[in-house]
């Protein structure tokens, strides 16, 4: 369902109506959905994360034309705050590698994409967000004229934008010890000398690519910060490199925290600038149609029912709320709409199971399945051999957009990558449908 909200880009009747969208729609849900006490009692939070769609009222329905209005779509949540180590990674796609709210939530957003774009394609249902492009544009799926895309996160995420912020709620000796832990390189491309740096050591160096999470007892991982993948999407879009092959770039028009206090937004303003904007800066141009799309930075006062902010310590005993073990993903217009997931699986599932029964519906392997379907529907040739990593290099123009940037003195150099070894699964849909 859409919802109306006033057309003022960074206006906060605006804002806020998409933050409440987002809240609203996860409220929702089934109260399984929701933190619930640990047996101890002691409460858990969670962050929240959505991407809305909003365009002008005028082209989605035949009333008197209104510039006042937009409608709203929210079409993805996720919540989590789990991460998978390096040596638990899986070879096949099945388990996600990153279930941090934002990263589900943008994961959901792409599964939508390739399903609203297959409601169309199959059963002829045409889409009042989406549209096929001209011939001379390669015939590519694209956003109607005037759709906009919008991220709300309950609180601001891991990496860059947060350093300085997270340095000042920190005690005392734990930020002194936070400052003088003086990053490590970690990238994983020997001829690029850029830094990339763990968690929240070294609160100084700003601007500087991070990975999570942020503790120092927690085993070490290779997925880049929140606040980092965000910013690639800035640059090449949340579609991701499959979606390419069909769809132009979808960029975000606005991001949107909540949890900052008012005395510190302008601070915090120019930290997300930084972090979303000005260390993006490009010398030269991207292939197109790829570019840096500049999101609006935004805040909200709506409160978030179940954030770290709004949780109350254990009553019995006085312990600090914990962050929820589980992690949940969201799609408008999907059967079933929400999945609860386990360290990157679906919650109750057996790893001695099939794979397609413990894989989420957007891990890579489900989405890679997804993508062979609109590929045949298109008209497209595959073949049973063909693995996930050798799809995604077939859509060059992304790959070499992404390889770009993260040449050396270009803003993502250094970006620490999976590698191929675990990528180079084939698709199920062959074992399901029979495809040859």
């Amino acid at each position: 369902m859409a919802h109306r909200v006033e057309d003022a880009t960074a206006s906060s009747a605006a804002v806020d109506a998409i933050a409440q969208r987002c809240i609203s729609t996860y409220l929702d849900l089934p109260k399984s959905f929701h933190p619930t006490p640990r047996s101890n009692g002691t409460p858990q939070w969670c962050i929240l994360a959505g991407i809305v769609l909003s365009r002008p009222e005028t082209t989605l329905s035949a009333r008197a034309p209104s510039t006042s209005t937009d409608l709203l779509k929210c079409i993805s949540l996720g919540t989590g705050t789990k991460c998978l180590p390096e040596s638990k990674l899986p070879p096949k796609g099945d388990i996600l590698h990153d279930s941090h709210a934002e990263v589900l939530a943008r994961r959901s957003a792409i599964r939508w994409l390739y399903e609203e774009i297959l409601r169309w394609t199959k059963n002829g249902e045409r889409s009042d967000w989406v549209e096929r492009g001209e011939k001379d544009e390669g015939e590519l799926f694209r956003l109607k004229p005037g759709v906009q895309v919008h991220m709300y996160v309950s609180t601001l995420p891991c990496g860059d934008a947060s350093t300085l912020l997270l340095s000042l709620a920190q005690d005392p000796a734990m930020a002194e010890l936070k400052e003088n832990s003086r990053m490590a390189s970690l990238s994983s491309t020997p001829d690029v000398k850029a830094l990339v740096g763990r968690g929240r050591d070294d609160y100084s160096a700003l601007g500087m690519l991070r990975t999570k999470p942020g503790r120092a007892d927690s085993p070490p991982t290779i997925s880049m910060s929140c606040n980092d993948k965000i910013a690639s999407w800035t640059l090449l879009g949340l579609q991701g490199a499959l979606l390419s092959r069909f769809m132009n770039p979808v960029y975000l028009d606005s991001l949107i925290f909540g949890d900052v206090e008012e005395p510190l937004r302008l601070m915090v303003f120019e930290e997300c600038k930084r972090a979303f904007v000005t260390r993006l800066r490009l010398d030269s141009e991207l292939p197109r149609p790829f570019r840096q799309h500049e999101p609006q930075v935004a805040f909200t006062s709506v409160a978030f029912t179940y954030s770290r902010s709004q949780t109350e310590n254990n009553p019995k005993t006085g312990a600090p709320p914990l962050s929820e073990s589980e992690s949940k993903s969201w799609i408008a217009d999907s059967l079933p709409p929400a999945e609860v997931l386990v360290d990157g699986r679906k919650r109750g599932s057996s790893l001695r199971a099939k794979s397609i029964a413990f894989r989420s519906r957007i891990s890579k392997a489900a989405i890679f399945d997804l993508h062979l379907e609109l590929k045949a529907g298109l008209g497209g040739g595959h073949s049973k051999g063909d693995t996930y990593v050798d799809v995604k290099r077939e859509v060059t123009r992304y790959q070499d957009a992404k390889a770009q940037l993260r040449r050396q003195g270009c803003p993502l150099a250094g970006w620490i990558v999976s590698g191929p070894q675990w990528e180079a699964f084939t698709s199920t849909i062959y074992d399901q449908q029979g495809i040859s």
